[in-house]
């Protein structure tokens, strides 16, 4: 009995010394990291950049080449994506693989990453195109805090991965307010939970099991500095939704945020030395993914990409009209391409009056030709036109609503058509509506307007846009947005934008 006692005390020894030992190992590790994507397959210009001609960046030509290079100089690599990789060129529209958004799909698959989070735009063409890419996939998509009809959505909450003898945790997160962002129609059954408890027991299951701990979430930079001090023994938090551009990471908690801007344009790497469960020393670096400097290119990526354009040239390449002026957007006030695009809906419905919200025009545009893909650029999402009725007393409403999200800049207001209105601010921050008008005459408190915008907007979003809530759903009027005013400048080729003074404040 005494000899069985030994063996089994010294079992349960060596057993303690092993977890002890698994706990505090040591080594290099360097994740690279991207986020919101959005289709972003060819190269766009660096517009910000003082030289001409002024250089090319991005596309998954040169990602890929530098993601290569940089498993090459900083090895060993964990590649990871923080969502949003839906929306935003043709491709997103485009069945490959019985999916829209299919053949961006197979292009990052080409790449190799590890891991992906779910982003809001996943959602733009519905839960079951989102299964199907989810399908396509081949890596790991995570997501701890999404729910459809109570079960989990993703395959997996988070997933542990051996990397030069460390194990790294990675779990996925979604934004709380994926409602304000996503329409409303595309998430039947969908819950999402406040990710701080559910990713705290995920952290308490697996902090025994694992040398770093990452979270791979995509709900912008304010919210993971809030959540990274709401966390006990997380390490990293690779970001997305926000597109900032962070040249140095945040330290929260002491928990390392990232991001890597948008659109394929940098790539994140974190190189670390991790010792005793923790990261022992790091350094971060934003890389420009510059198309100059691809030396040697995939040549099934070169592949992938021209295949790809060839189709989107072939049906979105005809030139339908000439921009005689830039097209310039403008979140919180008056812009020259939100006057053309309400005005097209305007026009279309013959209402009264028109609104569009100002963050779905997504792509300014120079003097030039006009193409059907710059059209589907510029407003990239499924959004139908949907018309409306409202009394006088509620569009006051709206015009003060939309007063309120440009004065703290904290909603983009919407653009509109029909509407005319002067304002004021007080030192104090009040708001005085000086004038208001419907095409040129004054609102009549109690009369009945018909109104126009998307489903986006109508459809749960008026408490945020409008201020009140129209009676009734509205009428769908079938007419996918980017289809009418692809079809409007067909008819009508020579674009002249402005702005008309429609939105003033008044400064005294």
């Amino acid at each position: 009995m005494k000899k069985s006692l030994s063996i089994y005390s010294f079992l349960l020894l060596a057993l303690i010394l092993l977890q002890n030992c698994a706990h505090h190992r040591s080594g290099a590790l360097t994740i690279l990291h991207t986020n919101d994507m959005h289709s972003q397959y060819t190269p766009m210009t660096a517009t910000w950049v003082q030289k001409e001609p002024k250089p090319q960046i991005g596309g998954m030509v040169a990602l890929a080449y530098h993601i290569r290079q940089a498993e090459k100089t900083h090895p060993p690599i964990l590649l990871l994506d923080a969502g949003d990789i839906m929306t935003g060129t043709p491709i997103s529209k485009m069945v490959v693989d019985s999916a829209l958004g299919g053949g961006f799909m197979q292009m990052i698959n080409r790449i190799g990453y590890d891991a992906m989070t779910i982003g809001n735009h996943e959602f733009d063409d519905g839960q079951e195109n989102l299964n199907k890419l989810i399908q396509l996939a081949r890596f790991d998509v995570l997501s701890a805090n999404l729910y459809k009809n109570n079960r989990l959505f993703a395959p997996k909450p988070y997933a542990i991965y051996k990397v030069n003898g460390l194990r790294i945790g990675v779990i996925g997160v979604i934004l709380t307010d994926l409602f304000e962002m996503t329409t409303r129609k595309n998430l039947d059954g969908i819950r999402v939970d406040d990710p701080a408890p559910v990713v705290q027991k995920i952290i308490d299951e697996i902090d025994g099991k694992t040398d770093l701990i990452v979270l791979l979430t995509h709900q912008g930079v304010d919210a993971d500095m809030e959540l990274a001090q709401r966390l006990r023994n997380a390490d990293v938090i690779v970001g997305g939704h926000s597109h900032t551009r962070l040249n140095a990471p945040i330290v929260r908690n002491d928990i390392l945020i990232v991001q890597a801007d948008s659109k394929t344009r940098y790539l994140g790497r974190l190189a670390m030395k991790i010792a005793d469960d923790k990261i022992a020393e790091y350094d971060y670096h934003l890389i420009p993914t510059w198309v100059d400097s691809v030396r040697s290119p995939d040549p099934e990526m070169v592949r992938m990409v021209s295949s790809i354009k060839e189709q989107v040239d072939r049906e979105y390449g005809r030139t339908i009209g000439t921009l005689k002026t830039d097209w310039r957007r403008n979140s919180s006030g008056e812009s020259s391409l939100g006057n053309f695009i309400a005005d097209v809906m305007r026009d279309v419905t013959a209402t009264d009056f028109a609104v569009l919200n100002s963050g779905g025009i997504r792509k300014d545009m120079s003097a030039g030709p006009v193409k059907k893909v710059d059209v589907i650029e510029i407003l990239p999402f499924t959004n139908y036109i949907v018309t409306f009725s409202c009394r006088g007393e509620q569009l006051r409403t709206l015009i003060y609503t939309n007063i309120k999200s440009a004065v703290k800049r904290d909603e983009g207001i919407l653009q509109i058509s029909g509407l005319r209105y002067d304002y004021r601010v007080s030192p104090g921050g009040e708001i005085e509506i000086l004038s208001a008008t419907v095409n040129d005459e004054p609102i009549d408190d109690n009369r009945l307007y018909r109104g126009a915008t998307v489903d986006f907007v109508l459809h749960g979003q008026t408490d945020r846009y409008f201020g009140f809530t129209p009676q009734g759903t509205g009428e769908n009027t079938n007419l996918l947005l980017s289809d009418v005013v692809i079809d409007y400048i067909s008819k009508h080729p020579q674009i002249t934008a402005q702005t008309d003074g429609r939105i003033r404040q008044i400064v005294e």
